[in-house]
């Protein structure tokens, strides 16, 4: 099994959001993310992250405001 794993700041690059905000929402459970922890270290793996960017692209914002999209 061949598994893609990526840093706090490579996965917050990778959604192109700021670090801070992804601690946020892992932190309080904002979105649901999922993380590994590895000793101190947070890694993410990228196919949850493309998974988690599928599960949040709309056609139109009235798709959006229908599913009640969390706006954190």
């Amino acid at each position: 099994m061949n598994v893609q794993l990526c840093s706090h700041q490579a996965a917050a690059d990778h959604l192109t959001i700021p670090a801070n905000t992804l601690q946020h929402w892992r932190t309080t459970g904002a979105q649901q993310i999922p993380f590994i922890k590895v000793g101190r270290r947070v890694m993410y793996r990228i196919s949850d992250l493309d998974k988690w960017l599928e599960e949040h692209t709309y056609t139109h914002t009235g798709e959006y405001n229908k599913v009640g999209a969390d706006h954190e």
